[in-house]
């Protein structure tokens, strides 16, 4: 069995794009292809097939393959809570909250993330024709290595051909490739196979003399030289990738508070051609929109406190009634009155605390998480009797005291349920719900955003594609780019 890694010398090379488009070359191929990415730290997560919870990324990957997501794809996730404290999701499932250093000292919890990693890669090799895997952050860090197991270890044991991708844009990326050559361990030298010059703007000739001098120097190829792409809207990896989106006159804002997540929320609306997102991080910056999106949040009771602290509370109360307030998840429990977290897994504290107050919903988080791909019905409106999918990863649920629910979830994972979810009050103009990318479901995001377009005073518009559609038109125009600069047999044959 071929394996493919690919590691950078920072952050944002552009890793979890080239394995997105590699998986999907070879699923072209007819190749049971897997994406695996031992540890990744990011607020943007997805569910399994399994039940379990792993980075948006990952599944992003998965879909790419032709795959559903696995737990095995992203063995563990780590999602940052505060400045020193993070909650570790290992095989999908929470399993601590600990401080970096608490981790480090910690051998028995390091032993059970290596067993988890070892797990991954031992279930992913016997499943698969080929593993495509990625590093994270810089691949090698001299202070980092002796525990790193995200680089060249799993690289070490899928057996894989690494390849070290350069970011040229942001400059320095032949020195940084040298340097990171003569830095590695003969052992982990021993498995780089190649470079790959990503992000270049101009004619790839302009490169020969330096790609010649890299090659001299290190004794590997340099297998393909990648063009910088805009306006590629793949879905995002951690808070970098969140940015502004389309040029219409539907004014939507997106509050941008700390411990933001799973803001691919707002990624379908790219297929609204009469929509515009702009990214609110300060009450100055709200201004008069249509229509406002609260996303999900890590740290739900850390970010009322930002938007109290800042003044973006009184910014919200003063346009509600006037622009279309839709609260997604984390943004949803925020509109409520109270939020009750008995064991302070969310807040960091057992406690009881005020929410923005603008629905008549109380939340109260439970010890166990709701982690799954979800099918609902809608209650009110013109989403009465219509399915809606969506999906939950949450600890919270909606106590109803005054307000009435938006829909009754009725299938988690494939098994049924009875649970009713969301608030709409139409009087208002405010929405909340739990299912995330419900803007995603054609039916869901043609309902808020008509309401919002009536409020406004535009014409109201049919919605047809989903959130996956989406996705993968933008894998195949990323493929399309890249396809035939890229070396990927010899890739294939390397490991």
């Amino acid at each position: 069995m071929a394996s493919i890694y690919l590691v950078s010398t920072m952050s944002d090379s552009g890793k979890t794009t080239l394995v997105t488009a590699i998986l999907r070359l070879l699923s072209r191929r007819g190749l049971r292809a897997a994406p695996f990415k031992a540890q990744n730290m990011s607020l943007n997560s997805y569910p399994t097939i399994e039940g379990g919870e792993i980075a948006l990324a990952q599944a992003m990957q998965a879909y790419a393959a032709g795959l559903l997501p696995s737990v095995y794809y992203n063995p563990v996730l780590i999602k940052p809570m505060g400045m020193d404290k993070a909650e570790y999701v290992i095989l999908g499932k929470p399993r601590a909250q600990l401080t970096f250093s608490d981790y480090l000292a910690d051998r028995d919890f390091r032993r059970l993330v290596v067993k988890a990693v070892r797990e991954g890669v031992n279930k992913l090799r016997r499943d698969f024709d080929v593993v495509v895997g990625e590093g994270a952050g810089s691949a090698y860090e001299p202070n980092l290595a002796s525990k790193d197991i995200a680089n060249f270890r799993p690289a070490e044991w899928l057996g894989a051909g690494v390849f070290v991708i350069l970011d040229i844009d942001r400059g320095g990326s032949f020195i940084q490739g040298l340097g990171l050559m003569r830095a590695l361990p003969p052992r982990w030298r021993r498995l780089v196979r190649g470079f790959i010059i990503n992000k270049f703007r101009g004619n790839p000739r302009l490169l020969d003399d330096a790609i010649k001098w890299l090659e001299s120097r290190t004794g590997r190829p340099v297998i393909g030289v990648l063009p910088y792409i805009e306006d590629l809207w793949l879905w995002p990896e951690d808070s970098m990738d969140l940015r502004p989106l389309g040029n219409g006159p539907l004014d939507i804002a997106l509050i941008a508070y700390p411990y933001v997540s799973n803001f691919n929320d707002i990624y379908p609306l790219i297929l609204e051609s009469d929509v515009t997102v702009r990214i609110v991080r300060s009450p100055q910056e709200l201004g008069e929109p249509h229509m406002v999106i609260l996303p999900g949040s890590k740290n739900v009771i850390a970010s009322i406190e930002w938007m109290r602290r800042t003044g973006m509370d009184k910014a919200l109360a003063r346009i509600r009634g006037s622009a279309v307030i839709l609260g997604i998840c984390g943004g949803f429990q925020a509109l409520g009155k109270i939020i009750s977290d008995p064991h302070g897994l969310e807040a960091g504290a057992p406690g009881t605390y005020r929410g923005l107050g603008f629905v008549n919903v109380n939340t109260v988080y439970g010890v166990e998480k709701v982690v799954s791909l979800s099918r609902a019905i809608g209650l009110v409106g013109d989403i009465e009797g219509v399915e809606i999918r969506g999906y939950e990863i949450h600890r919270g649920i909606p106590q109803y005291v005054g307000d009435k629910p938006l829909v009754v979830i009725k299938e988690r994972n494939g098994e049924a349920v009875n649970q009713l979810d969301g608030v709409f009050r139409e009087d208002e103009l405010i929405i909340g719900v739990t299912l995330h990318d419900s803007l995603g479901d054609p039916a869901f995001r043609e309902f808020v955003l008509n309401i919002a377009r009536e409020n406004a005073g535009l014409p109201k518009r049919r919605s047809s594609l989903s959130s996956i559609d989406l996705l993968l038109s933008q894998v195949d125009k990323l493929v399309s780019v890249i396809k035939d600069s890229l070396d990927v047999d010899f890739m294939l044959s390397s490991s």
